[in-house]
Formats: C-alpha cells, structure tokens, sequence
C-alpha cells in the first residue's frame, strides 16, 4: 500500500483527483484481497481442526466398544 501512496504525483494545487481515487481504490482492492486470504486461512485451519477433532473422537469410541465388546465375552 506504502508503494500506490509513493506513486501520487503531487502538482502545485496538490494531488491529482484521479491518480487519488485511483491510489484509493487499489489500496481498498489490496486490502479485500488480504482479508480474503486471512478468511479463508482461518477457515481452512478451523475445518482442519475440526476433521482432527471428529477423527481422535471416532478413535476414542472405537477402542471403547472394542473393550465393551471384550468384557461381555465371557472367558
């Protein structure tokens, strides 16, 4: 964004209009673009997480009706 801001050119009334709302509207565009991209980081990371979570959980009842299942055999 630093970058867009250097390339105004200043005259002696100041900016120009539209280099201005040029500059404006590529920051507002750099800007979507970066809350898209942290959007779908911490998307990706919550749906990852998830998928572990279900996944140590469905572990975790299988070893539970495994021992279910042993301890109603009888011996």
């Amino acid at each position: 964004m630093t970058i867009l801001a250097q390339k105004l050119s200043y005259s002696n009334e100041g900016i120009d209009k539209q280099a201005f709302v040029n500059s404006l509207q590529n920051m507002s565009d750099q800007l979507r673009w970066a809350d898209q991209k942290l959007t779908m980081k911490v998307d990706n990371e919550i749906i990852q997480s998830f998928y572990y979570q279900q996944n140590t959980i469905r572990v975790a009842q299988s070893t539970v009706n495994r021992i279910k299942s042993r301890a109603k055999k009888p011996s």
